[in-house]
């Protein structure tokens, strides 16, 4: 059985942070039905690129999951809302605050209908606050939460951190409820908020000097020879990590500069000669080389790798970093392992928009009549 079997999750969000989240619950056993607007469903659905009309994002994400339409604007809606959400365990919403308070479907009115639901809202800034009804995306949140503003070029980020996050912050949440579960309970996940709870070195830098993080500043940030990144011939890098004494004597004699070994700490001076050293040192063999070199001599060293290297590796594939779900269609896998499985069954593909709607409302108590009178109204879908 895996870990979250019988475990009903009512998931209404759009988009990464609640979908991420869900994913999560999903991905140790937990059944998740994931409620989208008809006609437009998740925006995540046309999230570029897409491959045979569907999107790999939203493939990964919402995985393992059912997908019903319903039209929460509707009066009948909400009614098909209330009675998914009557035996539900966990309802994730992701809309700004107030939303769910005008629909009817405010923790409050969710509790009346399931005095034992774990009521889990995502918003940007949290459910109160001045900023609390502000919309924003990924690259708002990481802006907001200092994670662009540390080097004086701030650049588009590669990864939706803010998103990630919370979503994590949310599952994490979830599960501890699940466990201490004994009434209906509300958690609140700012995502700006998780973000910035993940800041704990450069927050702490800050805390301790008095003065902002930057490149340069301490240790992670690049100001010490052993913990840092070198350009290889090829034109790649190396990142080294040699922070204990070890690690340090064994790069330095595999780069072929002993005499450094001595020269680990110093003044600012000495500790830019030694970086030059060691930038010498790698710029004369291609990152492979080095790779070959240094990876399996306790050096603390590795290659800087792309996404795709990243993806087609052999520790990737040894940790079954991607899983086949269906023909031509794969996925991103989670990283974790345990005896027993999380999961028991096999991931399933993620469902086309409404496309569990009609066996839902079955479950519920709808009548093939009521459930096509519904749809002919675009009630669901």
């Amino acid at each position: 059985m895996g870990f979250l079997h019988g475990v009903r999750v009512v998931d209404a969000t759009r988009l990464l942070p609640g979908g991420f989240c869900t994913m999560l619950l999903s991905d140790m056993g937990a059944e998740v039905i994931k409620v989208e607007q008809p006609g437009l469903g998740d925006y995540m659905r046309s999230t570029p690129p897409t491959k045979n009309g569907r999107s790999p994002v939203h493939a990964s994400v919402n995985r393992n999951k059912l997908s019903i339409g319903i039209d929460l604007k509707s009066a009948e809606g909400r009614q098909v809302m209330k009675r998914l959400l009557r035996d539900a365990d966990v309802f994730v919403e992701g809309f700004r605050p107030g939303a769910m308070s005008r629909l009817g479907l405010s923790f409050s009115e969710v509790k009346k209908v399931n005095p034992r639901i774990i009521y889990c809202s995502i918003s940007a800034y949290g459910q109160e606050g001045k900023l609390s009804s502000m919309p924003g995306h990924d690259i708002n949140f990481q802006a907001m939460a200092g994670t662009l503003g540390y080097s004086s070029g701030a650049e588009v980020p590669l990864l939706q951190l803010g998103d990630m996050t919370s979503g994590m912050y949310a599952a994490l949440g979830i599960l501890g409820a699940l466990v201490s579960r004994k009434g209906a309970v509300s958690i609140d996940v700012p995502i700006v908020g998780s973000l910035l709870s993940w800041m704990v070195i450069p927050a702490s830098a800050y805390l301790a000097t008095g003065l902002p993080p930057k490149e340069g500043h301490s240790l992670v940030f690049g100001s010490t020879p052993y913990y840092n990144l070198y350009k290889t011939s090829d034109g790649k890098h190396m990142a080294v990590a040699a922070i204990e004494e070890r690690f340090w004597r064994n790069l330095v004699t595999a780069l072929g500069v002993p005499a450094l070994e001595h020269k680990r700490f110093g003044t600012q001076k000495e500790r830019r000669e030694v970086t030059a050293a060691l930038t010498r040192a790698f710029a004369s063999k291609t990152r492979d080389e080095w790779a070959r070199l240094l990876m399996h001599k306790d050096t603390c060293t590795t290659p800087v790798l792309t996404v795709e290297e990243a993806l087609t590796s052999d520790w990737a594939r040894s940790l079954s970093m991607l899983v086949d779900i269906a023909k031509d269609e794969t996925v991103l896998n989670g990283p974790l392992k345990s005896r027993p499985k999380m999961r028991v069954e096999p991931f399933t593909r993620a469902p086309s928009l409404g496309e569990n709607t009609q066996a839902i409302m079955k479950s519920l108590g709808y009548t093939k009549k009521e459930s096509a009178r519904l749809k002919a109204a675009n009630v669901i879908e």
